[in-house]
């Protein structure tokens, strides 16, 4: 594989773009600590939070997208959902170039006619990559660096490493709330179960008036998939943050990303044909799934999935299960690379 790659990821509205990016950093380089990575990007703050103090970070260098033009492109780049690619300039080069052209995570059918389909334009090599759970796509990225914490010790690591003054009782039950910004507020006042820690990720200016709630610090990209696995459920936002939830063998409710053109709604088509391929499929999770990304009946979703989450246990072990043993986009980059 080369050993220097090209990164181009241009984050619009969602951090996640940038989240995948390192994620995928992260799981190349624990497999060859040789790689060296220039990371061309715009939001550097938001690069830093993610990466932190990870022991790869020394492999990894941060520049700003507007400067790409300033450097030669190594021979191998990737570059993230579907950015406009200034196919001009790169030819220019009088090597060969290799471009994987990362799409969005997507569940329609056809998109495993559009996964793997490459073109020669002159000197570059373009291969679409289109990530999803489907079986001849691209898959998802399977992160194995997790530790096995228990609540005791991760709040440990919070008040040690992240500086949170929190007094928690780790009997009570532990949910993640990653959530968009109008969904969080339809629950503001849901959250007032003494029996329940909810901690709310990542928005530290919100009033919330219950001891029940902790305002979680910006955790590294780690740290994050680490506490989704120590939580009883998982409330999340974003593709990137639905596999790490899955991953942790979790029943998790999946708040996507409301699109104009209503594209979303298909998604949700998508996601719930998808999970009826399982025995273990809950016709009644498929109902709170759409009341959650509705308008106005996200509040009734999210209380009646906290009541009776454990129906859905099984549907989730076997759904760890076939993305653990089945999934694995790694495995699928590296025979494009090799």
């Amino acid at each position: 594989m080369n050993k220097k790659i090209d990164f181009y990821v241009d984050v619009v509205d969602n951090f996640w773009d940038l989240g995948f990016a390192i994620n995928l950093i992260f799981i190349m380089l624990k497999n060859d600590s040789k790689l060296e990575i220039r990371l061309f990007s715009n939001d550097e703050k938001l690069y830093k939070n993610m990466v932190q103090n990870n022991i790869f970070y020394k492999n990894i260098v941060y520049f700003d997208l507007k400067e790409i033009h300033k450097f030669e492109p190594n021979n191998l780049i990737f570059n993230f959902f579907d950015r406009k690619i200034d196919f001009e300039f790169l030819k220019t080069k009088k090597y060969e170039i290799k471009l994987i052209n990362f799409s969005y995570f997507l569940m329609h059918k056809w998109v495993e006619d559009l996964h793997l389909t490459n073109y020669r334009d002159k000197n570059i090599e373009i291969t679409h990559f289109v990530p999803s759970l489907l079986k001849n796509t691209g898959w998802v990225l399977i992160n194995r660096e997790l530790n096995i914490y228990s609540k005791n010790d991760f709040i440990l690591l919070l008040k040690d490493k992240y500086n949170l003054n929190i007094d928690i009782n780790i009997e009570t039950k532990f949910v993640s709330v990653f959530v968009y910004f109008d969904t969080l507020n339809e629950l503001l006042d849901s959250f007032d179960d003494n029996k329940v820690t909810y901690f709310i990720f990542w928005y530290p200016n919100i009033q919330i008036e219950s001891k029940n709630v902790v305002v979680m610090p910006f955790l590294e990209l780690k740290d994050y998939n680490n506490f989704l696995s120590i939580c009883d459920i998982n409330f999340v936002r974003g593709e990137n943050s639905l596999i790490s939830s899955i991953l942790s063998w979790k029943p998790t409710l999946w708040d996507i990303y409301k699109e104009k053109n209503n594209a979303h709604i298909e998604k949700i088509d998508d996601f719930i044909n998808f999970l009826k391929l399982f025995k273990s499929f809950n016709v009644f999770y498929s109902e709170l799934f759409i009341k959650f990304n509705s308008l106005w009946q996200k509040k009734d979703a999210f209380n009646d999935f906290f009541n009776c989450y454990n129906l859905y246990e099984n549907m989730f072990s076997d759904l760890w299960k076939y993305v653990n043993n089945n999934c694995d986009a790694y495995a699928k980059i590296k025979k494009i690379l090799n």
